[in-house]
């Protein structure tokens, strides 16, 4: 006889969703994800507004990525009206996203995923048992919180980000102590990244998914997506990506055409361009090697916004006013890495700049073909084991992906 139970709550991941556990015999066979809190139809709330309250309502999908969805959604309605930014302003937004990506690689690797390696049900245990790591971990977080709060007004959903410019230019005084803070958090870096590069792999072995970022621009910014074998330009991204409407999930998820599932965030970015000085540690890559790709991308986000910095003081911060953006028709396209993976925002206008159509397609529902693919692996791999040793191991392979539910939802 078949029966079937819930992980009801996922523990430590953003959103709200369960896993059902489907056993046979008093074996488990199968495993199941189900995202399932409510949409919030921003696709649909966007249709009938002007172009230029677009980027702050679709920022509002969600609090930990709200910086790289107002980026991407600033640049698509900047490429359907054909404004043309800065340099100045270029190297603020990407200042701007990289922190968010030291903000939310800080707060998964210290408090989502770390309490798995030491044995822990959570923060509180982890503050309990390894105190100086979790405060290392948010004094990271905090970085990454700050530098969004320099560029963007604040950490979450930020005002000073608009279509053509910045509402205020962050003063030098202000980047210069971000290159100090930025500069003095190497230690915390260096000796995080030793501890997680050192980590054994919680789950067993599982097959290396096919794997797909952005690609064509400066970090985290691109024009296309690539896989080992091919590249989609951005035009064409949504149609390959192929988002469909399933009932099991209140996500959209990506059906790729009929092909494997592609795999997206820290793991595919790095397999796609693998820094060499980091290789030694993804020999046998699998999915559990997120950790360790997470902790890479944090070392570089810091890296990056170091340079970014240092590009800016050395140009001289000009007092620059935003691009006026006139009303038209026009659609555009905007690919970026959000720190869970590929986001993709797209709109089209009427002659009145009001927009007829939004489409946005996030990282976790991306992943979710990914994810399912990998439950069950996990569930072959783990024959005969107990059913509490495969839920336990089902929650940390999904914590590996780091959903953010609230954006697949959206």
């Amino acid at each position: 006889m078949n029966s079937s139970s819930k992980i009801d709550i996922l523990t430590r991941v953003e959103g709200h969703g369960t896993v059902k556990l489907v056993r046979e015999g008093g074996k488990v066979v199968d495993a199941r994800l189900d995202l399932h809190e409510s949409p919030r139809l921003f696709e649909a709330l966007v249709v009938g507004r002007r172009f230029d309250e677009i980027p702050d309502i679709a920022c509002r999908i969600c609090s930990i990525c709200s910086t790289v969805h107002k980026v991407a959604a600033l640049q698509a309605v900047e490429q359907a009206l054909a404004v043309d930014i800065t340099r100045q302003t270029g190297l603020l937004r990407e200042l701007a996203v990289q922190g968010g990506q030291i903000e939310s690689h800080a707060l998964h690797i210290f408090c989502l995923a770390l309490p798995d390696y030491l044995g822990v049900n959570g923060v509180q245990e982890l503050a309990a048992h390894e105190p100086e790591k979790l405060q290392m971990g948010l004094r990271i977080k905090k970085l990454g919180n700050l530098i969004q709060e320099t560029v963007g007004g604040r950490a979450i959903h930020p005002f000073n980000l608009l279509i053509g410019g910045l509402g205020t230019i962050p003063e030098a005084l202000k980047l210069q102590q971000l290159k100090e803070k930025l500069a003095a958090v190497h230690g915390d870096l260096a000796e995080s990244c030793d501890y997680i590069l050192d980590l054994d792999d919680l789950l067993p072995p599982l097959a290396m998914l096919p794997v797909c970022a952005v690609s064509g621009g400066p970090p985290l910014f691109g024009d296309r997506l690539i896989t080992p074998v091919e590249t989609v330009p951005a035009a064409s991204a949504a149609a390959w990506l192929n988002e469909q409407v399933l009932l099991h999930t209140h996500a959209k998820v990506s059906r790729f055409d009929g092909a494997a599932p592609f795999m997206v965030g820290p793991l595919a970015r790095l397999t796609l361009a693998m820094p060499a000085k980091y290789a030694q540690y993804f020999t046998n890559t699998s999915i559990s090697s997120s950790l360790k790709a997470r902790m890479i991308e944090l070392q570089l986000a810091v890296e990056r916004a170091q340079i970014l910095v240092d590009q800016l003081l050395d140009d001289g911060l000009k007092n620059e006013v935003p691009v006026i953006a006139a009303p038209g028709r026009g659609q555009g396209i905007s690919l970026m890495e959000a720190p869970r993976g590929a986001l993709l925002h797209s709109y089209r206008f009427d002659n009145n700049g009001v927009c007829s159509a939004g489409d946005i397609i996030t990282p976790t529902a991306i992943n979710q073909g990914a994810i399912a693919v990998s439950l069950k692996e996990l569930v072959i791999a783990m024959d005969g084991a107990e059913y509490e040793q495969i839920k336990k191991a089902t929650e940390i392979l999904i914590r590996c992906f780091d959903p953010c539910i609230s954006c697949a939802v959206h």
